[in-house]
């Protein structure tokens, strides 16, 4: 399979799934060596197979957006560490439609997280959409250190819960703060509630 980039000035160039899984994959086992994990703990923790991990470590395998963030969270980095540096030459104007298809990273039956941008290569910042059914909540959180978080309710009654503290927020209410601390959403009304995420890459 191959990617095709759109330069500026109309130029084109192709980037192989091959050269992808091999650049992610590397920075995936620089990552966990560095964390002095082992591909067994990654596995128990991540619930993707040994021989799997193997292989995208390899670059013999790309993988699914799910299964990196599920990578990226069990090794305490931000998703976007992974696709770091990968096509930093490419057009820095980036439009996503309504009706473009988003990548979902994550879902249950109580929430599910969209990404609002159909590539988060070599970005800053990565903008997010999560919806929260009744009653429900994402799951307890934590980015890299030094990595920020924005939310804005776009609708509905929220609490943000961090290990000592928590704080209510209603529709059109924000909150910045610091992403390295474990964190949860819960939806505190009885309707869904959508809440605008932004994480900072650094």
């Amino acid at each position: 399979m191959t990617l095709i980039i759109l330069r500026k000035g109309g130029r084109m160039s192709t980037v192989s799934e091959s050269a992808l899984a091999g650049k992610i994959g590397l920075k995936m086992k620089d990552i966990r060596k560095e964390k002095k994990i082992t591909l067994i703990e990654l596995s128990q923790s991540t619930g993707v197979a040994q021989a799997t991990l193997s292989r995208m470590e390899n670059g013999q395998m790309l993988g699914t957006v799910e299964s990196h963030r599920r990578i990226a969270e069990a090794l305490g980095v931000s998703l976007s560490r992974f696709y770091e540096g990968i096509d930093s030459r490419s057009e820095s104007v980036k439009i996503q439609k309504e009706t473009d298809k988003r990548k979902v990273v994550f879902k249950n039956d109580h929430a599910k997280c969209e990404l609002l941008i159909s590539e988060i290569t070599s970005k800053k910042i990565v903008p997010a959409l999560i919806s929260l059914q009744a009653h429900g909540k994402t799951q307890m959180d934590r980015a890299e250190r030094g990595t920020d978080k924005f939310l804005w309710v776009l609708d509905g009654t929220i609490q943000v819960k961090f290990e000592n503290s928590h704080y209510d927020l209603e529709s059109h209410d924000s909150i910045y703060f610091d992403a390295s601390a474990p964190h949860q959403i819960v939806n505190t009304s009885s309707r869904q509630a959508k809440i605008l995420a932004v994480t900072s890459n650094y």
